[in-house]
């Protein structure tokens, strides 16, 4: 099974499951992720007080890079 097709307890498949180790590695908080399978496409909801922190030149490149490493085309930033 891929990292990104962990189990949740109800027995759903959880897609943040698989950042919360990075987030936290980062010092961030655990974002809700969410998928566009058709695109290839992983959103980190953040609120908009947190984009700074999460494109800084530390820390959006470690973001990128887990993404891709996931298997998805694009890593992006939404506005929840």
């Amino acid at each position: 099974m891929k990292p990104d097709a962990a189990i949740s307890p109800e027995g759903a498949i959880d897609p943040s499951d698989a950042w919360v180790e990075i987030f936290h590695s980062l010092g961030l908080p655990a974002y809700r992720i969410r998928v566009e399978a058709k695109d290839k496409m992983v959103c980190i909801q953040a609120p908009p007080e947190d984009f700074p922190r999460l494109l800084a030149p530390a820390i959006r490149p470690v973001l990128v890079k887990h993404g891709k490493a996931l298997g998805y085309r694009f890593v992006t930033l939404d506005m929840s």
